[in-house]
């Protein structure tokens, strides 16, 4: 797919997909608390993160992220969050050939995306040191010591396939004692305390280190191309896609407790203690 669109896969990505610390696994469905801590995928303790497989990435490619729909703009796409908005490396149709490609995260239902930084090195790094300053999230499933280990091993085994000045300062990073922190999730936005491995202000410093570069581009959204010519890509043919689980039924089963409460804000739009108090009412097992 790299080579049809003409965008060069960074070293550091080639690497965690040689390493296979891009996909989930066969066992992950009832395996994946043990897999978190032993064995996890690269970002496993970052939010809102989740890699694409190979049908996930020739779908988004062939429906959406192509070219022929985008004004000429390329698109190789990697991971996805929870809303199923894409992380890809993109570039403008008049790139030279050897561009470094900077990473997005474009929207699947709004017409602006962002270029969130420079080169995939520094989006890995932004998100382990994002991940290493509030591990709220990961505390819904894993105790503070479990949430300090999955969060130490993603650091360790991800950054080892970086250069060695970024390896060594992330890995310092990381085996910092835990403490309450403050942060905000916005301007307005009420303060919260969580644990985290570092400070904010140390976020913000070694945020400063990296080309965040916070650009915008227009996008057609995917729901406006659901009928357009598709682009052929190197990769198997598109199957058709069963119904998407209801809330209810991720409910129902306390490995998935994560992504049925993604499902019921999608579809309720409520905050994130509304969806957990929703989630773990319809099963206290999920707790």
């Amino acid at each position: 797919m790299a080579t049809q669109v003409g965008i060069e896969v960074p070293a550091l990505l080639r690497a965690l997909v040689a390493a296979g610390a891009t996909v989930y696994g066969p066992d992950w469905p009832g395996q994946w608390r043990t897999l978190c801590l032993t064995q996890p995928p690269a970002f496993i303790s970052c939010e809102e993160f989740e890699w694409m497989d190979a049908q996930e990435r020739a779908d988004a490619a062939q429906e959406w992220l192509h070219a022929a729909a985008q004004g000429g703009r390329r698109f190789l796409p990697f991971a996805q969050n929870g809303a199923g908005d894409a992380y890809c490396l993109t570039l403008g149709a008049n790139a030279l050939p050897h561009t470094v490609a900077p990473v997005a995260l474009v929207p699947h239902d709004d017409d602006e995306a962002m270029v969130l930084h420079a080169s995939f090195d520094d989006f890995a790094a932004a998100m382990l040191l994002q991940s290493m300053a509030d591990l709220s999230h990961q505390m819904d499933e894993f105790s503070l010591e479990e949430a300090v280990a999955q969060t130490r091993l993603d650091v360790a085994r991800t950054s080892a396939l970086m250069p060695a000045d970024s390896a060594e300062r992330l890995q310092a990073m990381a085996g910092q004692v835990p403490q309450q922190q403050s942060v905000q999730d916005g301007p307005r936005a009420r303060p919260r305390d969580v644990w985290a491995l570092i400070s904010q202000k140390q976020l913000a410093q070694e945020l400063e280190r990296l080309s965040t570069a916070q650009l915008r581009f227009s996008v057609v959204p995917r729901w406006e191309l659901r009928s357009a010519p598709a682009q052929e890509v190197n990769a198997p043919a598109a199957v058709q896609s069963p119904a998407a689980p209801t809330w209810q039924s991720l409910a129902a089963d306390p490995a998935t407790r994560r992504q049925a409460i993604r499902a019921y804000q999608a579809e309720f739009g409520g905050d994130l203690p509304t969806a957990k108090a929703a989630v773990d009412a319809l099963n206290p097992l999920s707790r």
